[in-house]
């Protein structure tokens, strides 16, 4: 599509918005240019970094209006080029919208502009009886990038996705006026859910100023327990085990000792369990000792056919669950800093499928000599994969992963699986998006967002091509 390119006249208007001047950037730095992953890259004509509803109001609809591209973005914690400004135009920077607008524990609820980070949400929330239980690993990701991608992390098991935690949101639409999607209330049977529609639309409808969250009472035990197997396959065919048990843990994640050694040498720490090739991390919480007890005893009984090796129980704020901890939150970068380039898949099955992606990885590396380290949530079967470019040229890197993305998108797609479980599609996937999900659904789909956006300005050329 061909857009308009922002002259002098489009700065003079756009400025008149924007009080601050400070917040009006007419010469992007690199800043702006990639988001984590930083594989492709794209800098935006103009960034923007509103304040208030208004603001976005304005600048939103004069881009419709305009035909100028606006691409919303959060801390750029994203690794499928979701935010960025691939047609150039308004890179509309939300980080400054980050106050806490209402807390209200009568309700169970707090509101909050969408540039809150999650790591400032839970400062606030450090003193008081309640927490915001989705618990994505960026945690200087804003609520509102996790609205944008419907953020799983690694509590999804037991309290579900960022969907799930969501009560109303305000969105600004390229008419340019702002609209209130749900409500306070916990429950609905009132026609579409919109804010539903939204929530993982990876920006590609409306921009995302407000969200009101679900809090959740604090509770008083919670525990770890780090579990070895001489295996990863020993590890993760243990799970629908535990799960169909009655257990219902917080977390249950695995990594193997590859990933582990990797982590070491990026942190130049040393894992403290030095047994097994396999690992699960299983997380309880509870409101008495008796309860997580009877959790805990009940999955060791239940991994023990799996060749479980002597688990190890640690209290959630002890010193070595934290450097477990620490360890799984790290593994994306310290993947990331033992190879040049690296790109990601999050494809998501169900659980008792994960070992057929895994031996599918395995066959990949082998066929076509690339390393592809991996982990992820061994409770809800979504994994995080990761291509290394090692020694390879360019040219045969990204021939390399090509190949590898069609292949493991395959598997997932025989599975009854999804493209991505919480990363997203955005810019990088998007060529993937029809032939997975085929062209029917996908037209489907090109007609909402020919309702939502009928100039195609609002994050154009994400998820799926127009």
């Amino acid at each position: 599509m061909e857009y308009h390119k922002i002259n002098q006249t489009d700065l003079d208007n756009l400025s008149k918005f924007i009080s601050d001047p400070e917040r009006f950037i007419t010469k992007p730095t690199k800043h702006w240019d990639h988001d984590q992953f930083g594989t492709v890259k794209a800098m935006p004509d103009l960034v923007i970094q509103p304040t208030s509803n208004e603001e976005v109001m304005n600048v939103v609809k004069y881009a419709s209006d305009h035909s100028i591209p606006l691409v919303p973005r959060g801390n750029s914690t994203g690794l499928m080029g979701a935010n960025l400004a691939v047609d150039g135009g308004i890179s509309l920077d939300m980080i400054k919208m980050n106050k806490v607008l209402e807390y209200d524990p009568e309700s169970l609820t707090m509101t909050v502009q969408a540039g809150l980070r999650l790591k400032d949400l839970d400062e606030y929330l450090a003193d008081k009886p309640f927490m915001y239980m989705p618990a994505p690993a960026m945690h200087w990701a804003t609520i509102g990038g996790n609205v944008s991608t419907n953020a799983g992390g690694l509590k999804a098991i037991k309290y579900g996705v960022t969907r799930e935690h969501i009560r109303e949101i305000k969105v600004v639409l390229t008419n340019g006026k702002l609209y209130k999607f749900g409500s306070k209330a916990v429950k609905s049977s009132s026609g579409y859910s919109l804010k539903d529609l939204i929530i993982g639309s990876e920006g590609t409808l409306g921009v995302v100023t407000e969200v009101t969250i679900r809090l959740y009472p604090r509770p008083h035990k919670s525990i770890n327990a780090i579990i070895p197997f001489p295996t990863l396959n020993d590890a993760i065919r243990s799970v629908p085990a535990i799960l169909k048990s009655g257990v219902v843990p917080t977390t249950v994640e695995f990594m193997g000792r590859k990933v582990v050694k990797l982590w070491e040498t990026y942190a130049k720490d040393e894992f403290p369990i030095k047994h097994g090739d396999g690992f699960i991390i299983i997380g309880i919480d509870a409101f008495t000792e008796d309860e997580w007890k009877a959790e805990l005893n009940e999955t060791l009984e239940v991994v023990k056919p799996f060749k479980a090796e002597k688990a190890i129980v640690l209290s959630a704020d002890s010193d070595e669950a934290k450097k477990i901890w620490k360890c799984r939150e790290e593994l994306l970068l310290a993947i990331q800093n033992s190879t040049p380039k690296m790109d990601e898949i999050d494809v998501c099955v169900p659980i008792n499928h994960i070992p057929v992606v895994l031996d599918r990885i395995e066959e990949l590396e082998k066929e076509l000599n690339i390393r592809i380290p991996n982990f992820g949530h061994a409770g809800d079967g979504n994994l995080h994969i990761y291509l290394c470019s090692d020694n390879m040229s360019d040219e045969e890197y990204a021939k390399t992963s090509d190949k590898v993305i069609s292949e493991l998108y395959k598997t997932a797609k025989s599975l009854d699986g999804n493209m991505s479980g919480e990363h997203g599609i955005g810019y990088a996937r998007a060529n993937y998006y029809e032939d997975f999900y085929g062209k029917d659904y996908t037209d489907l789909l090109r007609k909402v967002k020919k309702l939502f956006d009928p100039n195609y300005i609002i994050n154009p050329g994400k998820i799926f091509k127009p």
